[in-house]
């Protein structure tokens, strides 16, 4: 009965031993990126941005629609060589809005980018100091599916992979 015992404490320190080493987390940052006091600030700006885009757009397609508007009221009147020119300049002014709105979204996501990236350190910052501090050895982000930290300890097995499959 000693021994069975003994060997069952045996057995058991190695697991319990190891249990301690591994500890994995896992985080929203989503979530925390939702709860950051800067994102208010940081959501006003981009939509005080958008809206001034979107009032300049509103202009250019108000200008687009009183040239159609003029065109089909004259077009019966006008000379060919007219009708052509007013064509253009109504193609003109469609492509003009739609490089226009390209530019906007381009602008809009690029700011945006600008503003979030010094919050988005300051959370990184904060995980990678919670995993340090707790031993963990690895924490995975549910919003993105990946692994945000990954402890120094962990083991990296691609050399190993790679000779077992006798790659260089």
């Amino acid at each position: 009965m000693l021994k069975k015992i003994a060997l069952l404490v045996l057995c058991a320190l190695p697991i319990s031993l190891m249990a301690q080493d591994v500890k994995l987390g896992h985080i929203n940052t989503q979530e925390i990126l939702s709860l950051m006091p800067e994102r208010v600030t940081i959501e006003k700006t981009i939509n005080d941005l958008q809206t001034q885009w979107e009032s300049e757009l509103v202009k250019m397609r108000e200008e687009y629609y009183a040239k159609i508007k003029e065109f089909q009221d004259k077009q019966a009147t006008m000379p060919e060589s007219i009708k052509t020119a007013r064509q253009s300049e109504i193609a003109e002014i469609e492509q003009r809005i739609t490089t226009f709105n390209q530019t906007a979204t381009a602008d809009l996501q690029k700011k945006q980018q600008e503003l979030f990236t010094p919050v988005v350190e300051k959370v990184k910052k904060a995980i990678n100091e919670v995993g340090a501090e707790n031993n963990y050895l690895y924490i995975f982000d549910l919003s993105t599916q990946s692994i945000i930290y990954q402890s120094p300890k962990s083991n990296d097995i691609t050399p190993l992979v790679k000779k077992k499959l006798a790659l260089k």
